[in-house]
C-alpha cells in the first residue's frame, strides 16, 4: 500500500503538509498528518498520511520525530514545501525543530503556524491548554454585561456573559469527571423525550474553531438534563447551576456564534473556494453583527426570535 501511495506524488516537485495534535477521551495523544499537492492535471489533491500515537511527553521533540518518520516512510523529506499547524506552543516548537532538521536537504522548506480561533496558546510541552488556564483566559475576554428585562418582575439583575459561559463549562466538566454523574446524566437523557441522544456534552478547546459554540449549543439543547444533574449533587455541583436568566443569555449568545459556525463550516467543506465567496461570507457576518448590536442597543435582542 505504501508503494502505491508513494506513486501518487512521484512526478510532483512539491507537496505541503498540515499537522494537528489532539488528546483522545482516554488521554492518548494523537498526531495527524495530511499531505496536499497539485497533480499533473492541475487538480488539487490531499491524502491522510498518518495518524500516530504520541508516546511520552506531548512536546515538540516527540512530535517532530513522528513527522520526520512519516516523511521518510513516504519519501517526502525533500519534497515538502510547507507545513501548517495552529499556533499551539508544542506545534511551534515542532516546526522550529523540523526546519533545522530538513533545511540541509530541503532549503525551500517553510513552516507556518496559523493563529487559532481564540488565539490562546497551551503551556509549554502540552498539546492543549489545561482546563483551568483556558477558563481564566476565556472568561476574561467575555466581560460584557447584559441585562434582561421582564415586564412583570421589572428589570432583572445584570448578567455577565463570562460568568454564564464559565458556569456551563464547569458544570460539564463536573459531570464528565464523575462516573456517578455520568450515569445520572445518561439516565436523565433517556428519561427526557425532548433529548435525542445521550452523548456527553464535549468541552470546548482553545485551538478548535467554534468549539465554544458547540459546547454552549449542546448545553442549551440539554438544559433540563444539566439542571437535573447539577441539582442532585449538593452545594459543590449546584454552584455551577445556571439561573433562568443565564440560560437565556447563553442561548442568545449562541445566536451570535451560530452564524460564525455556519460560515466556517462552509469554508472548510468547500473544495474550490474563491475569494469572492470568502468576501461574501465576511460581509454577511458584518451585517449580522451590526444587527445584533442594534438589537442590543434598542433592547429587542433578548426578545427577538
Amino acid at each position: 500500500m505504501k508503494i502505491g501511495v508513494r506513486k501518487l506524488w512521484e512526478t510532483v516537485a512539491r507537496v505541503s503538509l498540515t499537522v494537528d495534535a489532539w488528546t483522545a477521551d482516554n488521554g492518548t495523544g494523537l498526531l495527524g498528518i495530511t499531505v496536499h499537492w497539485v497533480d499533473d492535471m492541475w487538480t488539487y489533491r490531499e491524502r491522510v498520511l498518518a495518524i500516530r500515537e504520541i508516546v511520552g511527553k506531548h512536546d515538540g521533540g516527540n512530535m517532530v520525530s513522528i513527522v520526520l518518520q512519516a516523511q521518510d516512510e513516504f519519501c517526502l523529506r525533500t519534497k515538502v514545501y510547507a507545513v501548517t499547524t495552529d499556533n499551539a506552543t508544542a506545534n511551534k516548537k515542532m516546526l522550529a525543530l523540523l526546519a533545522r532538521k530538513v533545511r540541509s536537504v530541503n532549503p525551500t522548506f517553510t513552516a507556518k503556524s496559523i493563529p487559532s480561533a481564540q488565539s490562546v496558546e497551551p503551556e509549554e510541552g502540552d498539546v492543549m491548554m489545561t482546563a483551568d488556564q483556558y477558563d481564566n483566559d476565556q472568561d476574561n475576554e467575555l466581560v460584557d454585561v447584559y441585562s434582561v428585562s421582564d415586564e412583570i418582575d421589572g428589570p432583572r439583575k445584570p448578567l455577565c456573559l463570562g460568568d454564564a459561559v464559565a458556569k456551563v463549562r464547569n458544570l460539564v466538566r463536573s459531570i464528565r469527571s464523575s462516573t456517578q454523574r455520568r450515569e445520572l446524566y445518561t439516565q436523565a437523557c433517556e428519561d427526557n423525550p425532548e433529548v435525542e441522544d445521550t452523548n456527553m456534552v464535549v468541552l470546548d478547546c482553545p485551538t478548535r474553531w467554534n468549539s465554544t459554540y458547540d459546547l454552549l449549543a449542546a448545553a442549551v439543547e440539554k438544559r433540563d438534563v444539566l439542571d437535573e444533574v447539577s441539582t442532585a449533587f449538593g452545594r459543590k455541583a449546584t454552584s455551577s447551576k445556571l439561573s433562568k436568566d443565564e440560560w437565556e443569555l447563553v442561548g442568545q449568545f449562541c445566536r451570535i456564534l451560530g452564524r460564525f459556525a455556519v460560515s466556517t463550516d462552509h469554508v472548510c467543506k468547500s473544495v474550490m473556494l474563491a475569494i469572492c465567496d470568502v468576501l461574501h461570507l465576511i460581509d454577511g457576518l458584518r451585517v449580522h453583527m451590526e444587527e445584533v448590536v442594534e438589537q442590543i442597543e434598542d433592547g429587542t435582542f433578548f426578545t427577538s426570535v
